[in-house]
């Protein structure tokens, strides 16, 4: 009997539900009844806000508000600095007495790493490699320790190089930036 009453049900099968039709907001890209729950500092929002009052938020804005739209924030409202290119040199030990130098950043002055990484090897007689880092970058590696000898080179040819964008990396101090060129440089140079 049990048979019976359940042939009927499951032979003719669960009706199918028809899928709902969400339309999305051409402003925020969300659904329109999650809009006013967007972050107020949200750049969408803020459109969907202004796009809601009509030309009363214009009046609104102050100056401030009008400079910091294109400023991206961070979390816990910190805001982005825009860096400035800089030129990083390290040097790191292989061995005892092996060590290689790297350059990083010369992409950033419209310098050719190949043609950057030719010159270093015929300059200092060495073998110089263009070499992909962890985060997606190129950098220029040589054998050998020519950290004080690379960045009036890079003076001397480059000509969109200056003195404040040339760094190196301080192993001794903690792996701190500095700058080669600061004033407190120990090079034993005083000529």
């Amino acid at each position: 009997m049990a048979d019976g009453g359940d042939a009927p049900s499951t032979s003719g099968g669960p009706t199918p539900v028809a899928p709902r039709v969400v339309e999305y907001d051409p402003i925020t890209g969300v659904p329109s009844e999650f809009n006013e729950f967007l972050p107020p500092d949200c750049p969408e929002y803020k459109k969907w806000k202004s796009a809601q009052e009509g030309g009363e938020s214009l009046e609104k804005l102050t100056l401030k508000d009008k400079a910091g739209a294109d400023v991206e924030k961070l979390p816990g409202g910190k805001v982005k600095k825009k860096t400035k290119p800089q030129v990083i040199l390290s040097v790191a030990q292989r061995q005892k007495t092996k060590s290689t130098t790297t350059v990083a950043g010369l992409e950033l002055f419209g310098v050719k790493l190949s043609e950057a990484g030719k010159l270093f090897g015929k300059k200092f007689a060495c073998g110089a490699s263009v070499v992909k880092t962890a985060s997606g970058g190129e950098q220029i590696e040589m054998q050998g320790d020519f950290l004080h000898q690379i960045p009036e080179l890079l003076l001397k040819n480059y000509k969109n190089i200056t003195k404040d964008d040339v760094f190196y990396v301080d192993m001794a101090d903690g792996k701190k930036k500095k700058n080669y060129f600061a004033d407190g440089d120990d090079d034993g140079d005083d000529d």
